[in-house]
């Protein structure tokens, strides 16, 4: 996987270490409760949610993930308001975590954005060709004091652009996509 992604200028980081993976179990933690607690990004995240009784070609389903949000040890993103029907968490699942990554970049401008999007298309694809799934957990990236906290303790100072759980999964449902036309029109 690490040479899909230099190939595109980005370094692969794997987090093994357990304390750094309690450390950005943490950050992704705090980034979550930043983004419920921001009535800007709730309501965009509302805007982007949508019900079964309301389908449509774009978005995330409310209910695409069938497991509490905190059942893993990086928080997921709580669509289906799971946190709010059931404040207390579940146990959490360490073993459900799968292999833990962030992808990161020595620049931090468009051209780099566009080859890390590169580098991480070449990692998804591999990983699918070989029946591997990612999450994505960039909850801290979006909140830039968390972002430098990840850069200054997990990247050895580089940029990063995206956090990933990789591993094997129950199979889910195919979810909905806008025509091509729609999206390139």
């Amino acid at each position: 996987m690490r040479d899909h992604t230099h190939r595109e200028g980005a370094d692969l980081h794997v987090l093994d270490d357990v304390a750094e993976r309690r450390l950005l179990a943490e950050l992704v933690r705090v980034g979550e409760e930043a983004h419920c607690t921001d009535a800007r990004l709730a309501t965009e995240q509302a805007a982007w949610t949508w019900r079964l009784a309301r389908p449509r070609d774009d978005g995330v389903p409310a209910d695409v993930s069938v497991l509490h949000p905190d059942s893993t040890a990086l928080v997921g993103r709580d669509y289906a308001g799971l946190t709010d029907m059931f404040p207390a968490p579940p146990r959490r699942w360490p073993a459900r975590t799968g292999l833990v990554v962030l992808l990161a970049t020595g620049k931090d401008d468009p051209v780099t954005w566009l080859r890390s999007g590169q580098a991480l298309q070449r990692l998804l694809l591999h990983a699918a060709g070989h029946g591997v799934m990612a999450a994505f957990h960039t909850q801290p990236l979006e909140v830039p004091h968390l972002r430098t906290r990840v850069r200054q303790a997990l990247t050895a100072g580089q940029f990063p652009q995206v956090i990933l759980r990789l591993g094997h999964a129950p199979r889910v449902r195919a979810l909905p996509r806008r025509a091509l036309a729609d999206v390139l029109g």
